[in-house]
């Protein structure tokens, strides 16, 4: 959960007043579901947690944001308590080292309980899913897709993120040859 309190702090301090839906739409064009793990649908339930614990807070009702397709939206801004807890973590992510947990190393445990074909299928699968983020990724980096109030340092992270997929596609593609030479079973 603290990463996940980490990212909707810094988006309710970058644009506070905001609703939900803003700060979905947000972490949706920073591309946060594939490299930070954030689930879109825990967003309004963090928002509320945050607020019950004095993090953020709701804005008086003159400030809801109307909305003219449905009702009023509840906007959030961060309390001084949320803005030494964003500081909090933020200060604890940037030194903290903690390595991504991934379920696809436990089932490379079991691969042995696995038909060689079932297996090559899945790794290829796989190549292909991360070829098509690492593109996805690079392209969006590299032309500046994203809109013009994002932090410029945005496309650095994406290419963090990609390298990061290069090298377990490097892998995969390496334990593809092995598994068809038949050296691992």
């Amino acid at each position: 959960m603290s990463s996940t309190r980490l990212l909707i702090l810094g988006v309710l301090l970058k644009r506070q007043p905001i609703h939900g839906y803003d700060v979905r739409k947000e972490l949706e064009i920073w591309h946060a579901g594939k490299w930070a793990n954030i689930a879109y649908g825990s967003i309004y339930f963090a928002l509320n947690k945050m607020a019950s614990e004095g993090l953020a807070e709701t804005t008086s009702p003159e400030q809801i944001i109307e909305n003219k397709k449905g009702p009023a939206r509840i906007a959030y801004q961060v309390t001084e308590k949320g803005r030494q807890e964003f500081e909090r973590l933020l200060d604890k992510a940037i030194w903290e080292y903690k390595p991504e947990f991934d379920s696809f190393h436990i089932a490379l445990m079991f691969m042995n309980r696995i038909s060689k074909d079932h297996l090559l299928g899945a790794f290829r699968h796989r190549i292909n899913l991360l070829r098509a983020d690492i593109e996805s990724f690079k392209a969006t980096a590299d032309f500046n897709l994203f809109p013009a109030n994002s932090p410029h340092y945005l496309s650095e992270n994406l290419r963090l993120f990609s390298a990061r997929l290069e090298a377990e596609l490097q892998w995969i593609e390496g334990m593809v040859g092995k598994l068809e030479q038949g050296l691992l079973f």
